[in-house]
């Protein structure tokens, strides 16, 4: 070997050497949780460190025990669980009802099995008649034997003949003069009232023609009040879809400038490849509406033109404050992104520019859940683009899916640590693509020399010519 193939040689194993260098550093944060009894459900916030210098797709996240061993995980998008109040009816059960000596209905009920720790917000007596006016007293009891009056005086009603107006609801207090559970009785007074009839009776007498008594009768119904039933209602709190939690990340900078043509304005954002699905424009500026167009930054063919970056979203700022008329839409959506630099294109048009004071990005949440042993010591490496593992999370995701409720942990300072290659990926080195490209360039230009000497030997013992 020549010193030309010597060096091709060496050029070679440095490139490979510098190729495996680079996926050889790596990161570490610990994973502050509190102190666990038994296996449990852990979530751990990433944070900007961990965007940073994380792959694109998560994959090069591991979650080290302290023997080193590697812990199955789960990233996912951080989500938050509403919950809203809503009204619940149901019917009473075993209602007993007594006639009281003043035309009075004594009514007492539960709430029914299953309903005993529910506390009523009101009752509604269930009746099909129309035309009526009744005065209501509730009291409640623990035992029924001592009854505490919670609601004085209610009236229900129905005035059909005058209008369409209806109230037979009895709201409770909500004041603590009772609990859950108990019997509750119901007191409706003058339960049957005399109702007159629209329809009226008229007798004339006539003599020769000549209308000499008249007499209108009119008939009056005493009407007992029936009921078909009690009911009460109650709210519950129930748990709406989970929405994914967007939160403020982080702006490393940003600088405007004008661009060449006078019409345009480049606002560059620095962030920390957090994930970003929206930026939102702070500025003075009254009456614009201006086109904006997020870009990846200028690069620079190899041929040295500087070409524009690939548009990632187009969305258009409105503020307008002028004749009572206030409308703003200062908020940029784009498709997820992690890049660690965007330009904002605006194009301001003969207009004079925008003033920006400030720009913000925000994103989804994302965190690593795990399953953490009591006494477990955990980190979280990642960077050096490894590739991604295969783990059964079959219990991770059952517990996710049934809505279980992670433990929170936190992440703590970063130290930067170099990792040899792992045994059980001897050829990965091989699939890079530097090192390909590393290598198919020496072999080429050793072939190449090769070719040349044996060339120049050929030339050398080929007979003279005529």
């Amino acid at each position: 070997m020549n010193r030309m193939e010597a060096i091709l040689l060496g050029a070679a194993v440095w490139l490979a050497a510098d190729a495996q260098a680079a996926d050889a550093g790596r990161r570490e944060k610990p994973i502050v949780l509190p102190a666990v009894a038994a296996t449990t459900l852990v979530a751990v916030p990433l944070d900007a460190d961990v965007h940073a210098a994380a792959a694109l797709g998560y994959g090069d996240l591991r979650i080290l025990d302290g023997a080193g061993v590697e812990v199955p995980h789960v990233v996912r998008d951080a989500t938050r669980t509403d919950r809203r109040p809503v009204r619940r009816t149901a019917s009473a059960a075993g209602p007993e009802a007594k006639p009281l000596a003043d035309d009075g209905l004594e009514i007492v009920v539960a709430l029914g099995p299953g309903k005993e720790g529910i506390l009523p917000q009101g009752f509604t007596v269930r009746t099909p008649l129309h035309d009526f006016e009744h005065r209501v007293a509730v009291s409640w009891s623990a035992d029924g034997r001592e009854w505490t009056p919670i609601v004085a005086e209610a009236v229900i009603y129905d005035y059909a003949r005058f209008m369409d107006v209806r109230d037979v609801t009895i709201p409770l207090p909500s004041a603590p003069a009772r609990c859950p559970g108990g019997r509750y009785r119901i007191v409706i007074g003058d339960v049957t009232q005399e109702q007159r009839s629209q329809l009226a009776e008229l007798t004339r007498t006539l003599t020769g023609g000549v209308e000499r008594e008249r007499r209108e009768t009119t008939l009056v119904d005493r009407r007992p009040f029936r009921i078909d039933g009690i009911e009460f209602w109650y709210t519950e709190e129930v748990e709406q879809r989970a929405t994914p939690v967007l939160a403020d990340q982080m702006i490393v900078g940003f600088r405007a400038a004008r661009e060449s043509d006078g019409r345009t304005t480049r606002i560059t954002v620095d962030t920390r490849r957090e994930p970003v699905t929206e930026f939102t424009l702070a500025t003075d500026t009254k009456n614009f509406s201006r086109q904006v167009t997020v870009e990846e930054p200028p690069a620079t063919d190899g041929d040295g033109r500087r070409r524009r970056g690939r548009p990632l979203a187009t969305a258009t700022i409105t503020r307008i404050d002028v004749a009572g008329i206030r409308r703003e839409q200062i908020v940029i959506p784009l498709p997820e992104s992690r890049q660690p630099t965007y330009d904002l294109v605006i194009d301001d048009g003969d207009s004079p520019p925008i003033a920006v004071s400030a720009v913000t990005a925000r994103g989804p949440a994302r965190e690593i859940v795990f399953l953490a042993e009591p006494d477990g010591d955990y980190r979280l490496a990642y960077g050096g683009g490894l590739a991604a593992p295969r783990y059964d999370t079959a219990a991770i995701r059952a517990a996710l899916a049934a809505r279980a409720v992670a433990t929170p942990a936190t992440l703590g300072a970063e130290a930067v640590v170099a990792m040899p290659p792992p045994a059980a990926e001897p050829f990965r080195l091989l699939a890079d693509g530097r090192f390909q490209v590393a290598a198919i360039a020496v072999l080429a230009a050793i072939l190449a020399a090769a070719l040349f000497r044996a060339a120049r030997r050929l030339d050398a013992q080929s007979p003279p010519r005529d």
